[in-house]
């Protein structure tokens, strides 16, 4: 996916890119997001549909996992989300609840599931304000976003919302009482962790 993204990028976008995703890593969002063995902050969001999904009354039920990712626009995300798909069933024979999460609207959240064929909702976050709990929202700096918007990416469009913040993406997989069980940020958006990896960690909570 990398070397065909590069491939088709002009030279100038793929720097400005690139030097945003150094800035992020080096700035250690990531390390100050909320991590491993941490409570996870409680939400209630809707999905493209409108429905209602409350992490406080998913967790009753079991384990959770939440996958946080940029939006539909992003080719990434979009093999993310299909891997992630390809694992659903297995995460849930293993006992958990299933959602994605990002900032785009409810119509492109709802375009998100249908084209990738989800079996599960991608909930609508506006503005960002569940990242910015987890510590996972930021601000795009004014390069990226001239390269963006040359692009044909209007995040105000997208996600309806002018302050031009992203998501970096993640997963999380979240206990039964609340607890962060693992979590997987990835500053650098062309990096994903595999969602085998989710596979013992619910084992181990479905064995306890």
């Amino acid at each position: 996916m990398r070397a065909e993204d590069l491939a088709n990028t002009p030279p100038v976008a793929t720097l400005v890119r690139r030097r945003a995703v150094d800035a992020l890593v080096t700035s250690g969002l990531a390390e100050r997001a909320v991590q491993a063995g941490e409570e996870a902050p409680t939400f209630r969001l809707r999905d493209g549909n409108g429905r209602v999904f409350s992490s406080r009354d998913a967790v009753l039920r079991g384990p959770v996992v939440l996958a946080f990712y940029r939006g539909r626009w992003c080719p990434y995300c979009t093999v993310d989300l299909r891997a992630i798909e390809s694992a659903s069933h297995d995460i849930r024979r293993l006992g958990a609840s299933l959602v994605v999460i990002s900032q785009q609207t409810p119509e492109n959240s709802l375009e998100t599931q249908k084209l990738n064929g989800l079996s599960f909702g991608s909930l609508v976050d506006p503005g960002g304000k569940v990242a910015h709990a987890f510590g996972l929202r930021w601000k795009v700096p004014d390069d990226l976003r001239a390269v963006e918007l040359d692009s044909g990416l209007d995040l105000s469009v997208f996600n309806g919302d002018p302050s031009w913040t992203l998501t970096m993406p993640a997963r999380y997989v979240v206990a039964r009482d609340g607890t962060i069980e693992y979590a997987d940020i990835s500053p650098d958006y062309t990096q994903r962790g595999d969602p085998s990896e989710l596979f013992p960690v619910l084992a181990h909570l479905a064995a306890h």
